[in-house]
Parts: C-alpha cells; sequence; structure tokens
C-alpha cells in the first residue's frame, strides 16, 4: 500500500504519513504482552505488602505464571525491571497531569499548574510505594548507579513543566538576573535546566523551577509519609495555600481550576 500524503497545517508543506500502523507479529504481541504483565507484577508486588526491597525475579514469575528463566529473555536482572518499572510510572504520572491541564482553559498558565500540582498531589497519595521509587529514596537505594536513569526521568517531567515556565518568562514575571544567584548555585541550576530540556530558559527563570518544586516536594513527602498528620490531616489545604503563594510570586492571579 503506498503511503498517504497530509499537509501540514504550519507550512502548508505536503508530508508523507504510513497509511497503516505497522502490523505485529504473533510473537512480537505475546513478548510485548509479557513485558507489560511482568512490570504490572512488579509494581503489584512492591505496593503490596512485600515492598520494594522484598522484589525477587522469583515472586515476579509466579505472579505472572512463567519460569524465572523466562523472565531473563525479556529482562537482564532485577535492576532492569525496576528501572523500566520507573520509566513507566513517570509516563502515567506525566499522563495524569496532562489530562489535569487539558481540562482547563487552554493558555491559562496559572490553571495549568494549578492542576499539575494538585494532580501530582492526589497520585502520590493513592501511589505511596511507586512515589517513593521514583522520587524517594527507593531509585536510590535499588540503583545507586541511577545517575543515567534519573536524568532521563528528568526529563520527561520537563516537557510538561518547561513549557509552562517558558511561557512565565516570555510574560515578564520577576526572576533573579543570572549574576544574582550564587557562582556554586548558578552552576547547579544551569545542569539542571539543562537536563530537564529547558536551555532555552533564562537561569532565573529555572531558579524558580527548581525552588518552586523544592517546596511542591517537601509537601508532597509530608502527605505520602504522614509527616504531621495530627494536624494537616490530607494536607489538601496546606497545598492549596503553598501552591497559592507561588502563584502570587509568579505574579499570577489564584483561581479555581477544573477538577
Amino acid at each position: 500500500m503506498s503511503p498517504a500524503v497530509t499537509e501540514r497545517p504550519a507550512t502548508g508543506q505536503p508530508a508523507t504519513v504510513d497509511a497503516d500502523p505497522p502490523v505485529q507479529s504473533r510473537r512480537e504481541r505475546l513478548r510485548d504482552e509479557l513485558h507489560r504483565e511482568v512490570l504490572d507484577a512488579a509494581r503489584h508486588q512492591i505496593a503490596g505488602q512485600h515492598g520494594l526491597s522484598k522484589l525477587t525475579m522469583a515472586a515476579i514469575a509466579k505472579e505472572v505464571g512463567v519460569t524465572p528463566p523466562a523472565l531473563y529473555r525479556h529482562f537482564e536482572n532485577r535492576q532492569d525491571v525496576i528501572a523500566q518499572l520507573c520509566e513507566l510510572i513517570v509516563e502515567e504520572v506525566l499522563a495524569t497531569l496532562g489530562a489535569a491541564v487539558a481540562r482547563q482553559e487552554p493558555g491559562d498558565v496559572a490553571a495549568a499548574l494549578v492542576a499539575s500540582t494538585r494532580a501530582s498531589l492526589d497520585w502520590a497519595v493513592r501511589n505511596p510505594a511507586e512515589f517513593d521509587l521514583v522520587i524517594g529514596s527507593g531509585i536510590s537505594s535499588e540503583l545507586p548507579e541511577s545517575h543515567d536513569l534519573q536524568r532521563r526521568m528528568a526529563e520527561m517531567i520537563g516537557g510538561h513543566y518547561v513549557p509552562l515556565f517558558r511561557e512565565l518568562a516570555a510574560s515578564g514575571i520577576p526572576r533573579p538576573a543570572d549574576d544574582e544567584l550564587d557562582p556554586e548555585l548558578a552552576e547547579q541550576v544551569r545542569r539542571y535546566r539543562d537536563a530537564v530540556g529547558g536551555q532555552d530558559l533564562p537561569l532565573g527563570i529555572a531558579h524558580l523551577m527548581v525552588t518552586s518544586w523544592r517546596q511542591v516536594y517537601g509537601l508532597q513527602c509530608m502527605a505520602v509519609y504522614g509527616h504531621q498528620e495530627f494536624a494537616f490531616g490530607d494536607h489538601v489545604a496546606l497545598h492549596e495555600d503553598l501552591v497559592s503563594s507561588l502563584l502570587v510570586r509568579f505574579g499570577l492571579d489564584p483561581h479555581p481550576t477544573v477538577r
């Protein structure tokens, strides 16, 4: 079958795309199904009574219904399973954030930021084991040589937040000048900015981005691990207050969002 011809809306130039997606063979479908079942089983194991430290290839194989040697045809080892599970979880988080933003008025950066942070909090509270794996101590304790993986996950998350902060930069929000940052801090912020795909962001905007995340992350840890729960309960009111203060700092008007 010949490829279909479409037109790019932006340029009006013709572009060719495949008329039909490639057809998987039965072997490929079974391989992909087993691959996903293994990751689902690993997630079920760490979220259940056993926890991450007790996760073994034998336990995964038993839940999936295959022999342990069969898993090694698809995954190098236990660490490979955990690393791929981390990326799968981050993809789920991004889908959750994207759905939350899609419910807001297009172009409303304030609403997008509020919706994203609240969706992130809700997801973290619903999935404490997964939160601990990808954002807490789990990934470092189980994958001590995971710098590349953590950088890749940071870039994935940056794909959601960098465009929002790019819009904030274009709006002229107050931010520190490059020479106002301590040189050592400025270098760290620069590395962070480049890792998340925001090379075009002014350093002061990247500083706002990472310091905002520092506060949001701290509150999420409080909620997930139950810190000061005797006073703050579900931590939602504290979260709303935090996000509102960040929006004011950005020169934005806090207002209700679509849940």
